[in-house]
């Protein structure tokens, strides 16, 4: 497997965005973590939400806080609801069960009280550590990103795919299939992507 080719798609409620974007959020709790040496690139997909809607500023400059979906909508602005609008470095992962394998001052850093980190985890858990945050002009659709390719290839996980049931010399089946598997749906939590460069962004906040 080649790590430098794979990423994180990770699914982020709204009100969590704007937390992360304005700095206040370096580090996401879950209850797993992928099987990648950081430092890895991490998108961040803006889940749906029938009451807050993420958008940009009127001049389509910058994303800007969380509004009322129904106040927001009609102003115009592009809704980051439902769509990727970003991404970050996760450069470090805490271990945080106990929590005292974490920093100090996790519960700042999560925008979480130690008891509502415990309540989440219920056990294991994980803080992945938000840095080299940078937010895109315009958000991005799921159907630019891609599974990595070892992800679809394999043959119980096929089906749909044109080089389903080629095998190799030895009757082995390949894993270097060319056909690309886009993403139709956001993953619950978190998933693995293909990195890929998706030009300009227009805040790099840079942040550790």
């Amino acid at each position: 497997r080649n790590d430098d080719m794979r990423a994180v798609l990770i699914s982020i409620r709204p009100k969590w965005c704007e937390k992360i974007i304005n700095g206040d959020k370096t580090i996401e709790v879950r209850k797993t973590r992928p099987k990648l040496e950081t430092p890895f690139k991490c998108y961040i997909y803006c889940t749906k939400d029938k009451h807050l809607a993420f958008m940009q500023n009127r001049f389509g400059t910058k994303l800007i806080a969380c509004m009322d979906a129904e106040t927001a909508i009609p102003v115009g602005g592009v809704v980051g609801n439902g769509k990727i609008i970003g991404e970050f470095t996760c450069d470090r992962i805490y271990e945080l069960a106990p929590l005292n394998h974490a920093p100090d001052d996790v519960e700042k850093q999560a925008c979480l009280t130690r008891e509502e980190i415990v309540n989440y985890l219920k056990g294991t858990g994980y803080g992945w550590h938000i840095s080299d945050l940078e937010i895109y002009d315009q958000p991005k659709e799921l159907n630019e990103f891609r599974f990595p390719p070892e992800l679809y290839c394999e043959k119980e996980r096929c089906g749909s795919c044109p080089c389903d049931q080629a095998t190799d010399v030895n009757g082995e089946y390949s894993f270097d299939c060319e056909w690309k598997r886009p993403l139709t749906r956001a993953p619950q939590s978190w998933c693995y992507v293909e990195a890929a460069e998706h030009g300009e962004k227009s805040q790099s906040e840079g942040r550790t």
